[in-house]
């Protein structure tokens, strides 16, 4: 359990710093998904649950919409590793 706790705060955070870097704003990303489990893959995964402060602005929506599905994808291999490792940039 200690490490789905763990992810799900691995996740806030880039979540976050994403935001910040991408919007310069700071929100709390907190509630506004969580972690399930996959029922074919039995992978975890994430679902977004996102408030209205979220769904009344369609760009930081499609923009965590996106980054969503990255991870959920794989297409953000090791996201411990690169948080730690070096700083995310800003894509354009």
């Amino acid at each position: 359990m200690e490490s789905i706790k763990q992810t799900k705060e691995v996740v806030e955070y880039y979540l976050t710093l994403s935001i910040k870097q991408q919007f310069n704003l700071d929100l709390d990303l907190k509630d506004e998904f969580i972690l399930t489990e996959n029922l074919v893959s039995k992978k975890l995964i994430i679902a977004p649950t996102f408030s209205e402060k979220i769904l009344n602005n369609p760009e930081i929506k499609d923009f965590l919409h996106a980054l969503i599905s990255d991870i959920n994808n794989e297409d953000q291999p090791n996201i411990v590793v690169k948080l730690e490792s070096e700083p995310i940039r800003n894509v354009v």
